[in-house]
């Protein structure tokens, strides 16, 4: 019960977030930044010798969607090295007076942050103001909200497809070393179902946006949205791995039943920057 609850409270932020104006979805999905930094920093403190500059670099990461989010908005892409630069280069400024156990170990931590989680919740600020239209400097319509909806029905439908088919005939496993209840059948039948999905939403969803006066053909969303699978799957195993070395089950507690935001966003972490190039290939003229 407590599991249904969460989820469906965390689905509907989500997708209400997406759908309205830009500045909703910028404080929400910042604030989603700042709590997966929160959990990976956390997770970095359990590795010996390891003393991640974690304040520092959760403003950092901040900084670095913040940055991102400001320049799509103003249309002003000098924002993002102006904000963000400075905390990049005062990683190892800052780290150069802490004498705090392994130096390097610490820079590498303290950045991966910002690559592993900041970087891919800035791609998705980039996909929802695809084709952005304004005035006075401020690009507030956002074109992008359905494809970062569509993004992440891709990863659900994948996850669903994965879970009912793995569990009914899954008996070949995928990577036992990483994941070891995931099954090849399950990873097809998430392939096969979002494939299929994303035709169909490509064919009979209303009113998907037309950018750069193009609007995808069902079969792009079909490619797209297998693609989204592949990746997601991949997203799956890399923080299966992370964890596998942090020695925890879940990266926090914080999402009752579903143990932290990094285990709810690890699909979307590694296939976000993908989505967003893939977007601009199919969108350019």
């Amino acid at each position: 019960m407590i599991r249904a609850l969460t989820g469906a409270v965390l689905l509907l932020v989500m997708i209400s977030a997406i759908l309205m104006p830009p500045y909703i979805f910028g404080v929400v999905f910042f604030a989603l930044t700042i709590l997966c930094l929160y959990e990976f920093y956390g997770l970095c403190y359990k590795v010996d010798q390891a003393k991640p500059i974690s304040r520092w670099a959760m403003v950092g990461g901040g900084v670095l969607f913040l940055s991102v989010f400001l320049a799509e908005l103003f249309q002003l892409p000098w924002i993002v090295p102006v904000l963000y630069v400075p905390f990049f280069t005062g990683t190892f400024v800052v780290e150069l007076f802490r004498n705090n156990g392994n130096p390097i170990l610490n820079v590498a931590m303290s950045l991966l942050g910002h690559i592993y989680v900041a970087l891919p919740f800035s791609c998705l600020c980039m996909i929802e103001s695809m084709g952005a239209i304004g005035s006075d400097g401020v690009a507030e319509n956002w074109q992008g909200g359905l494809l970062v909806l569509a993004f992440f029905i891709a990863i659900w439908v994948s996850d669903t497809g994965a879970y009912l088919v793995g569990r009914a005939i899954g008996k070949h496993k995928l990577y036992e070393r990483v994941s070891p209840k995931k099954s090849w059948e399950g990873f097809w039948g998430g392939f096969v179902l979002a494939t299929t999905v994303g035709f169909f939403f490509g064919r009979y969803f209303p009113n998907l946006p037309v950018i750069n006066g193009h609007q995808l053909y069902d079969w792009q969303w079909a490619i797209f949205f297998a693609l989204i699978s592949v990746l997601g799957t991949l997203g799956d195993l890399v923080e299966s791995l992370f964890k596998r070395y942090f020695k925890v089950k879940d990266s926090s507690n914080m999402l009752p039943g579903h143990g932290g935001f990094l285990d709810r966003f690890d699909s979307a972490i590694i296939s976000a920057p993908f989505a967003y190039a893939i977007l601009l290939l199919f969108f350019t003229k």
